[in-house]
């Protein structure tokens, strides 16, 4: 696991700048309820005041329709019809009501009968002409009715039951409230169906409904406003308008819905930027750390290149003059007695230390000459050649060498330098395997670069050291000085490539060079 603080700063951020939208989401909605339920408020306000213009007019009408009622216009609801719904309502009521029911009733004059005629109970002065009682006692009638006149101006109501018979009289006030509930319940069933609204309901000054036009109960989805009416004719009274919420539901739910998926977006682009920004990160990392570990080797590279450039010339003269000397003592020097297998053995000891150590300089030498012409070169010709090199030592140990890039492979490199770079790597492919196996090398082209693969059937590389085989002097070999890999890997930096490595411990290794067809177009 990598430094997570790089991480937390984002991370902390992104939480707070999500917390704040919440919480003025959260505000911002409570505002918007807020301001509908205000709209709403308004509307029932003026609805209110509507309605109660609506109820001065038709009772000043009321009014005047007592002192003469030639003023009624023919637009303004006859007084009648008003009269003959009381009488409707009253009859409707008293046909499903009880005894103690009918008792209970408003009206200030009242005769109850049995069905003989005699007086069950009796309220107010009963003022009646004989006719009507003598009509409903025959059977002739169900129900009598006297409308108001000029002379009398109250309205008396008779009914048969099969046990009672109902005489009551609405004196002049009696019917004057009569009239006026039903005025106004009229307006309130005629603005409801016009204004498109829930219900209205009116109040008398003791809080008992006086009217209404609602025909179900209030629930959640309403919104009511209660205020007092206001009106000279009905003094203490209220009024409570029911709207619908359903609009402004929707309108909230919407909102809401739109806030969550903009909470959701947010996360989403906030674990998507996190991602980014780690992997980014990463990346960043990486490249610093191949950076660093390209710009080290560098400079040991360039540090070696001094050292061997400096110290070759020096180095090789005692060589030459030490690798002369040794073949004196070995010509001209040869004991004859029984030390002389002992000194033979002793003089090629010395002659193969001369040859390695000029060896190590001359790889020294060879992996510093980064000035030579590029030139566009067949690679089947190079890995060919170098296979030709190379093929003994393969053949001593079973190896079998494949070559498999095409002959119409080409690439602008530098010939001996690149031959010495595929050289180090296919011998490291040979000293990986003991008993036998295979070596195969293939190109392809991809894009403006070309993969030169070098694929062996050794013993493969542990996953610990993948990391340290382009280092100098690493090696897992017993023989070697871990200088072959180093060099194979700064000649194709120098070319502008690149080294891929994948392996399997007891399967193989493959090796990828990467490098540009043409000089100048490496990718980065």
């Amino acid at each position: 696991m990598g430094d997570k603080k790089p991480y937390i700063f984002p991370s902390l951020l992104f939480i707070i700048f999500f917390i704040l939208i919440a919480i003025t989401g959260f505000f911002q909605f409570r505002v918007i309820q807020k301001n509908i339920d205000a709209l709403l408020k308004g509307e029932a306000d003026i609805i209110i005041r509507h309605i109660k213009r609506e109820i001065d007019v038709n009772l000043e009408y009321l009014n005047l329709f007592d002192l003469s009622p030639s003023i009624i216009t023919p637009n303004f609801l006859n007084v009648l019809v008003y009269d003959e719904e009381i009488v409707e309502e009253i009859y409707t009521f008293l046909k499903n009501a009880s005894i103690d029911e009918i008792r209970r009733m408003p009206f200030s004059d009242m005769l109850l009968l049995d069905a003989k005629g005699r007086v069950i109970s009796k309220k107010g002065a009963v003022k009646m002409d004989p006719s009507y009682k003598k009509r409903l006692l025959s059977g002739q009638e169900d129900i009598i009715v006297k409308m108001p006149n000029d002379s009398d101006k109250s309205l008396l109501v008779g009914t048969r039951h099969s046990e009672y018979f109902l005489f009551f009289w609405l004196n002049d006030d009696e019917l004057e409230a009569q009239r006026k509930r039903h005025i106004v319940k009229e307006i309130l069933a005629r603005e409801e169906k016009r204004l498109n609204i829930e219900g209205i309901k009116v109040y008398d000054e003791k809080g008992n409904q006086y009217a209404s036009s609602v025909t179900n109960e209030t629930h959640l989805t309403q919104f009511t406003v209660r205020e007092p009416l206001e009106s000279k004719f009905l003094k203490g009274f209220g009024i409570e308008v029911i709207l619908s919420r359903n609009l402004t539901n929707n309108i909230l739910k919407r909102t809401t819905i739109n806030f969550i998926i903009i909470l959701v977006f947010l996360v989403i682009l906030g674990a998507l930027s996190t991602y980014v920004i780690f992997y980014l990160e990463r990346r960043y990392t990486e490249r610093v750390k191949n950076m660093e570990k390209e710009l080290a080797m560098k400079e040991r590279l360039v540090s070696l290149g001094r050292l061997a450039s400096g110290m070759a010339h020096e180095i090789r003269n005692p060589l030459n003059a030490v690798g002369i000397s040794v073949q004196r003592l070995k010509r001209e020097f040869m004991p004859k007695d029984e030390n002389k297998i002992e000194y033979q053995k002793f003089i090629d000891i010395i002659r193969d230390e001369l040859s390695r150590i000029n060896r190590i300089v001359e790889d020294f030498l060879f992996s510093t000459r980064s000035q030579a012409p590029f030139l566009n070169e067949n690679l089947y010709i190079i890995v060919d050649e170098v296979m030709i090199v190379i093929g003994e030592k393969a053949r001593e140990q079973g190896i079998e060498l494949i070559n498999n890039v095409g002959r119409d492979s080409f690439a602008e490199i530098q010939k001996e330098r690149f031959k010495q770079a595929l050289y180090n790597m296919i011998l490291n492919g040979i000293e990986s395997m003991d008993n036998g196996g295979r070596i195969e090398i293939s190109a392809k082209a991809a894009g403006d670069m070309v993969e030169i693969v070098i694929q062996d059937t050794g013993h493969g590389i542990k996953s610990g050291d993948m990391e340290k085989i382009f280092e100098y002097y690493y090696t897992s070999k017993d023989k070697g000085m871990g200088l072959g890999l180093p060099i194979s890997y700064m000649i194709t930096k120098d070319h502008g490539g690149d080294i891929k490595v994948s392996s399997e411990e007891d399967k193989g290794t493959k090796f990828c060079i990467i490098i540009p067809i043409k000089q100048g177009t490496a990718r980065n």
